[in-house]
């Protein structure tokens, strides 16, 4: 009898069970429709695409972008349980766009994040067809996605930023999920030099394509940090404290930040909870969190 194979997991993932690891809800398929690969738009290295969710039996939900993670280097709209997280949202009563973008390092900022910045304002022109309506957007992200999420929804509601910009305006962003997301992007960065000996070049310059004393004003474009400020869309933080890869200190420095301006947020810490700890042999408290997680969209959707 052959041995069964043995699954050797990333030490981010502490000691979980390969068995423990997707998402944890079932999902009912009958409760929404799906369309995939959908181009919203063309680049020089091929189109970009998304896949839509679309609950049935409801008219013109809020729609909730979803951007994956993977250091910026990696990952899909479909990868690490995405098309199940995005079916059960769907299931609950909201539209779902799970979106691609360029990685790193063939592509440096602000080019991801455009590309965000461009699947959003085709969601809005396209809302008709998505069957959703383009005046409620929430966004949804985790990890390097959650940055994006994060940076989208500081950035494009105030009126100097002088990255990428709305067409649509970012007066439709109502809510923002992130889970475990990096937010100062020059303290992570000094964190991995330290980790690395003090040379050499982290995940985070490769994204920025610099470092932090090269073009501090680019690092702080692209830091949720530096752009947070009162009128910022709420935002749920939810992080673990045996976070190996983003160290949870990075969504208590942002949730500090958020409540010294009086800017809207929820925040969770998970003790003991490592990278992806939704999808890692989640506990209760990780159940609990991830309902919370629809529920926030919901109730700021309408």
């Amino acid at each position: 009898m052959a041995e069964a194979e043995t699954v050797e997991l990333p030490a981010w993932m502490g000691d979980a069970d390969p068995s423990e690891i997707g998402f944890p809800f079932p999902v009912d398929k009958r409760r929404y429709s799906k369309r995939i690969e959908v181009a919203y738009k063309h680049t020089d290295r091929g189109p970009l695409h998304l896949d839509a969710y679309r609950p049935a039996d409801v008219e013109h939900p809020p729609l909730v972008v979803m951007i994956h993670g993977g250091a910026w280097h990696r990952g899909g709209r479909y990868e690490m349980g995405l098309s199940r997280w995005a079916g059960w949202l769907a299931s609950a009563g909201l539209a779902v766009a799970s979106i691609d973008y360029r990685l790193a390092p063939d592509t440096t900022y602000p080019d991801s994040f455009q590309d965000v910045v461009d699947a959003v304002d085709f969601c809005v022109e396209e809302a008709a067809e998505l069957g959703a309506d383009p005046e409620r957007l929430g966004l949804w992200g985790d990890s390097a996605g959650g940055h994006l999420a994060l940076l989208l929804a500081t950035s494009q509601t105030r009126d100097d930023f002088p990255g990428p910009r709305l067409r649509s305006g970012g007066q439709r962003l109502r809510a923002v999920v992130a889970w475990y997301p990096p937010s100062d992007l020059a303290g992570l960065h000094e964190l991995a030099l330290r980790a690395m000996g003090g040379a050499g070049e982290s995940m985070v310059s490769s994204f920025l394509g610099t470092k932090p004393e090269e073009d501090p004003g680019r690092w702080r474009e692209a830091s949720p940090l530096d752009q947070a400020h009162p009128a910022a869309p709420p935002a749920l933080l939810l992080h673990g404290t045996r976070d190996l890869l983003v160290p949870h200190h990075q969504s208590l420095r942002l949730a500090e930040r958020l409540g010294e301006i009086g800017a809207p947020h929820e925040l969770h810490v998970v003790e003991g909870g490592v990278h992806g700890f939704e999808r890692v042999a989640p506990g209760a408290e990780a159940l609990a969190l991830i309902e919370r997680c629809r529920d926030f969209l919901r109730d700021h959707l309408g």
